[in-house]
C-alpha cells in the first residue's frame, strides 16, 4: 500500500501524488496528477493498486540524465505504424527509464528522417511530446527539482538530435 504523499507512476496520467484513501463505496486511493499547470484528483480503486508503481530513485534519476548518451534508443519496429505507435505508447506507462528511453528513440528516428531529407512519421512528434513531458515530470520529482532545471541540465544531450516539441 502507498503512503499519503508519496509520488507514484499512474499508467495513463504519470506522476501522481497519494492525496489519501477512501473507504465508500469502494475502497479507493485518491491521487492528484500534475499536468501541465492543471492538477486533477481522480479515484483510483485499491484492488487495480499493483498497476501502479513508485517512481525512480533519485540514484536512478541522476544516472539517466549523467549517462543519457549511453542509453540505447529501442528498436522495435512495425509495418503498420499504428501498431508501433501502441507499443510505444505502451512503454510510456512503466515510468523511468523507458520514458527517457522513448524519447530518445523518438528524436532519433525524427533526425535520421530529416537527415535524410524524408517527412519523419507524424505519430513521432506525438509519442514525443508525451514521452518528454512523462520524462520530465519523473526526473523532476525523482531529484526534487522543478523540470525546467532537468531541461536544462540534459539539453546537451537533447540538442544531440533535437527536433522541436511544438
Amino acid at each position: 500500500m502507498f503512503r499519503i504523499g508519496e509520488h507514484v507512476i499512474h499508467p495513463g496520467q504519470g506522476v501522481c501524488t497519494v492525496m489519501g484513501f477512501e473507504e465508500t463505496p469502494a475502497p479507493m486511493i485518491v491521487l492528484e496528477a500534475k499536468s501541465g499547470h492543471a492538477k486533477t484528483r481522480m479515484m483510483y480503486p485499491v484492488a487495480m493498486q499493483d498497476r501502479l508503481h513508485s517512481c525512480i530513485s533519485r540514484e536512478l534519476a541522476q544516472d539517466l540524465i549523467d549517462n543519457y548518451d549511453a542509453i540505447e534508443c529501442d528498436p522495435f519496429t512495425e509495418r503498420n505504424s499504428s501498431l508501433e505507435e501502441s507499443y510505444f505508447k505502451q512503454q510510456l506507462k512503466h515510468g523511468a527509464p523507458e520514458t527517457v528511453r522513448v524519447a530518445k528513440t523518438m528524436r532519433r528516428r525524427i533526425h535520421d528522417a530529416q537527415a535524410h531529407d524524408k517527412k519523419p512519421n507524424s505519430y513521432y512528434a506525438r509519442v514525443l511530446k508525451e514521452a518528454h513531458r512523462r520524462a520530465l515530470e519523473e526526473l523532476s520529482v525523482a531529484i526534487g527539482c522543478s523540470e525546467e532545471e532537468i531541461e536544462t541540465r540534459m539539453v546537451d544531450a537533447f540538442d544531440q538530435f533535437a527536433p522541436s516539441l511544438n
